[in-house]
């Protein structure tokens, strides 16, 4: 690979990581004033909203996409007439889509109120169907797009915080995200307009069949993420009343914007991963032990000091009447190195061309999950919907370890966990004993105890082991 291209891939990849880290950090500043704003009724009925659109929104961006993008990069001559059968798509898709979730909540949800914030929060369909986000994505132009997400989520959070003071103004919560998403949005085809004419949409039967015989591994696997992802607290929603939504929702929340930093680095991986199977196996073994190490050395000792000092954290951030919530972020926090673990198996799996070897484990977990939490919901409250979720995660990650080691690449986990479980051990007691005077003074101390205690395992060592498994 030339420098030029390293060099844009360095910096595709930097905008895209700044633009996540800013989005996420806003939007979980933004979700914990929510939580006391709208109250635990209000924010559960916003929180079971918005995770039953998310995933019809990424049945809408999914189903396309990826494909898309990827033929794009191939071919950049291509960009009008794709984008032409795209937006087509996309729309027909999206009214569908729409449709068929404003006569479901009409049928099911009997409070009017909810029903029109879970219609408010489906215009993120027409927003979505509309993005031209994967032209620059597929023409590597990577800046754009990390301006756009920023815009959005600034004019979604100043709304809200400025506008939104309680629950009387409740529906005000997915008018902000969506005019966010149009600005956004808005600022992606200003630049399109500039360099392309405007579009022509028109339904191709080609260009359909072709979205879903190429596209139909990748959607399943985006899809079945997602709804592993979210199926907890929408059998949750289903099963309790707004109040208990909003005590489940509010952590989840939280675990889920952890989630996302994984998710970043499995993207970085990526390339390396894919270069490194056409290599020796010990190769690509060493390349995933490393990743494995880096994930578990970080992972492990936030979600051990998420369990110890989970109370004091809720108690800390969200009101009283969130009581409760602490038992929750103590489980949920598992959610991140298991599913974190579990997806970057699922990378690996496709970078060794044996993706649907994973999309196999995936799909089954994904209609497994519901009814397991369900159940667990219903024999032990709301501790037991997330018990279901750490359940579904470990078979993944059990079901993603044992693919990779009949195809000789598992990672060494004898070696993995011991130097991050010692230091984590080692923290416990110091963020018990800090927690009685501040808990932000426990986790300043927790953390540092962590590292002093990781580098004199010889930490410092492994690191060099880990930038030489993953060189260029």
């Amino acid at each position: 690979m030339d420098a030029p291209a390293k060099r844009r891939i360095a910096s595709n990849f930097a905008f895209l990581s700044l633009a996540e880290l800013i989005c996420r950090t806003t939007s979980v500043v933004v979700t914990l004033s929510l939580a006391k704003r709208l109250g635990v009724v209000g924010y559960g009925r916003i929180e079971f909203a918005f995770n039953v659109v998310f995933w019809l929104v990424l049945l809408l961006r999914d189903s396309s996409d990826y494909i898309v993008t990827r033929e794009l990069s191939r071919h950049p001559r291509l960009i009008r007439p794709l984008v032409d059968h795209v937006l087509a798509y996309k729309a027909l898709l999206a009214l569908v889509l729409f449709s068929g979730l404003s006569l479901v909540g009409s049928l099911t949800l009997t409070d009017r109120s909810a029903w029109t914030i879970l219609s408010l929060y489906g215009l993120m369909l027409f927003t979505t169907a509309i993005g031209l986000d994967y032209v620059y994505r597929g023409t590597e132009r990577m800046g754009l797009v990390a301006i756009s997400l920023c815009v959005r989520t600034s004019i979604y959070a100043i709304g809200v915080l400025a506008w939104v003071g309680d629950d009387s103004r409740i529906v005000w919560v997915p008018i902000w995200l969506t005019l966010g998403e149009v600005s956004g949005i808005a600022l992606v085809w200003m630049s399109y307009l500039k360099s392309y004419r405007l579009p022509r949409p028109r339904i191709g039967l080609r260009f359909l069949s072709i979205i879903v015989q190429r596209g139909r591994t990748v959607c399943l696997i985006q899809l079945s993420q997602a709804m592993i992802t979210s199926a907890d607290l929408l059998m949750v929603g289903l099963l309790s009343d707004w109040s208990d939504v909003g005590r489940y929702g509010a952590p989840h929340r939280m675990v889920t914007a952890l989630l996302t930093f994984g998710l970043i680095l499995q993207q970085a991986a990526f390339p390396a991963l894919a270069r490194l199977w056409r290599q020796t196996a010990c190769a690509g073994r060493e390349a995933l032990d490393s990743l494995v190490e880096v994930l578990v050395t970080g992972l492990v000792p936030v979600a051990v000091g998420g369990t110890v000092l989970a109370d004091p954290l809720v108690h800390l951030f969200l009101p009283k009447e969130y009581s409760g919530a602490g038992t929750l972020l103590a489980l949920g926090i598992w959610r991140a190195p298991l599913f974190i673990l579990a997806y970057l198996y699922q990378t690996t799996l496709i970078a060794l061309n044996r993706e649907t070897v994973g999309v196999r484990s995936l799909v089954t977990a994904a209609i497994l999950i519901g009814p397991l939490v369900a159940i667990l919901r219903l024999a032990f409250g709301l501790p037991g919907a997330a018990l279901g979720v750490l359940l579904v995660g470990l078979g993944l990650v059990l079901a993603g370890y044992g693919s990779l080691a009949r195809e000789g690449r598992q990672p060494a986990w004898h070696h993995h966990l011991l130097r991050p479980l010692l230091a984590s051990l080692v923290m416990i007691p110091i963020c018990l004993a800090l927690q009685r005077f501040d808990v932000r003074l426990a986790v300043v101390g927790g953390a540092v105890t962590y590292i002093a205690m990781w580098l004199a395992l010889g930490g410092l060592r492994h690191t060099r082991e880990w930038r030489k498994a993953l060189r260029p």
